[in-house]
């Protein structure tokens, strides 16, 4: 799980896979400098060299607390995501990029599957199939990927005592839409498996957008974030960030 220092404080993101944590982790790395507990080439070594069960930037709070105590940060924050969707995104990706699940398995069956599969081993397929609530530290703050990320920007600001840096958060990983939904029995198992996560993250099987509403961002703030991705929607700018990501990743910095 990502931490990184601004001033006199060490701060930590809890990165819950498949919210939206790598844009955030390339934004902390802009403004802050690169964060520790991220390696982002550990799961191209060899199995027998990896020192842990998954990559650090995906590691549970309660990993995280048996090595680093439960005071040693000074503020923590999370994006979350609902449960479904979280879901789908994480199925998606294991078939198509990580190819861990078998070509042609659907949703609800591979939701089966992997409940069978953590139940042996919590730390499966790098915590992608975890429930969110494990990643939280007690008194973490929550900001909801359908409400975009732009509140992260002035949370920052007011974590850190600092206004420097990018002004809006990108998307590193960004993927296709247009995913098949899940059937009723499908949406219902995800309900069950992931029962916590809807009651403690304000999210309820029945709609798709949080109970609570986005937070309020002042007119500056949304100014400098259209700015900010006005300029980086440029093609030149586009092939930088992109040229820049791939190099960060390969050599795991």
């Amino acid at each position: 799980m990502p931490f990184f220092r601004a001033g006199t404080g060490i701060y930590f993101f809890a990165h819950v896979p498949k919210c939206a944590g790598s844009s955030v982790e390339d934004y902390l790395r802009d403004r802050f400098g690169r964060p520790g507990f991220v390696d982002n080439r550990f799961l191209r070594r060899p199995e027998a060299e990896r020192w842990t069960r998954t990559s650090p930037q995906h590691a549970d709070w309660a990993t995280v607390e048996r090595l680093f105590g439960p005071d040693f940060f000074d503020g923590a924050f999370a994006v979350v995501r609902h449960p479904l969707s979280r879901a789908v995104s994480a199925y998606h990706f294991q078939v198509e990029v990580e190819k861990t699940a078998p070509a042609g398995i659907g949703f609800g069956d591979w939701l089966q599957e992997m409940r069978a599969r953590q139940a042996r081993d919590p730390f499966a397929i790098d915590n992608h199939f975890r429930p969110q609530t494990d990643f939280l530290p007690p008194g973490c703050t929550l900001f909801h990927l359908e409400h975009g990320v732009d509140a992260l920007v002035p949370y920052l600001d007011r974590l850190t005592g600092t206004t420097g840096g990018p002004r809006a958060i990108g998307h590193t990983n960004r993927r296709g839409a247009g995913k098949a939904a899940p059937d009723p029995a499908a949406a219902a198992l995800a309900a069950e498996i992931y029962a916590e996560d809807f009651r403690r993250l304000g999210y309820r099987p029945d709609r798709p957008d949080p109970v609570a509403a986005p937070p309020a961002l002042d007119p500056r703030t949304v100014a400098e974030a259209a700015a900010a991705r006005a300029r980086s929607a440029r093609p030149d700018r586009r092939l930088a960030a992109r040229v820049r990501r791939r190099l960060r990743r390969w050599a795991g910095a």
